[in-house]
């Protein structure tokens, strides 16, 4: 039996993960993830399913490695964005306009952005991911509010807005099958979002009939 170095074993273990990531985000693109199995990955890869649990524990395990790693260049995206000298409004349409570029170019993106509604351990790592996202948000927010550029609202509460704007939009057209270009959305979700945040736009009377 060939033995192998440290070095190599650990460049296999990589060979292997690209090839469970790539096949696996393709089944979930054209299939849906329901279609996603221990069995269609190993056939797809060309490993029998023992080989596959050597490295995954079972399909939770699969379902979190590939949102993990589907969700960084999103992270990256964003901080990237949020460290440019971009005036705050710009740096969130920028960041809404790459989510669903991404979305629109590739619908298998949306496996990181939807929320996994079972399993303890997909659901603390979504938690994870997300927050890391909503700190860097956030910043955006709290740096238009200390500008004046926005009003003095809850950062909080304005970033789960603004993201909870987002997903839901995703998981809407994920759930139709349809899929709309960054242009034909964007424009009308920061009209909306940025018509109630920026602080030259006055905030509505509520009055009762």
């Amino acid at each position: 039996m060939a033995r192998y170095s440290e070095k190599q074993k650990a460049a296999l273990d990589a060979l292997m993960r690209d090839d469970v990531y790539h096949h696996a985000m393709a089944i979930i693109k054209n299939e849906g993830l329901g279609a996603l199995t221990m069995e269609r990955i190993a056939v797809a890869v060309g490993v029998s399913r023992g080989t596959l649990y050597n490295y995954f524990d079972d399909r939770d395990a699969v379902i979190r490695f590939v949102k993990d790693r589907t969700f960084d260049p999103i992270l990256r995206a964003i901080e990237e964005i949020a460290a440019t000298d971009l005036d705050p409004a710009l740096k969130l349409t920028r960041i809404a306009n790459w989510i669903f570029t991404g979305v629109y170019n590739d619908s298998a993106l949306i496996i990181a952005l939807s929320p996994t509604k079972h399993e303890l351990g997909n659901r603390e790592s979504e938690l994870e991911r997300r927050s890391q996202a909503i700190r860097i948000i956030e910043g955006i927010i709290r740096d238009g509010i200390g500008s004046g550029a926005f009003k003095k609202l809850p950062p909080v509460v304005v970033v789960e807005i603004f993201v909870g704007s987002i997903m839901g939009m995703v998981e809407s057209m994920s759930l139709s099958g349809e899929f709309y270009r960054a242009e034909a959305v964007v424009p009308t979700l920061m009209e909306l979002f940025l018509g109630g945040l920026r602080a030259s736009v006055q905030r509505p009377i509520l009055t009762t009939p």
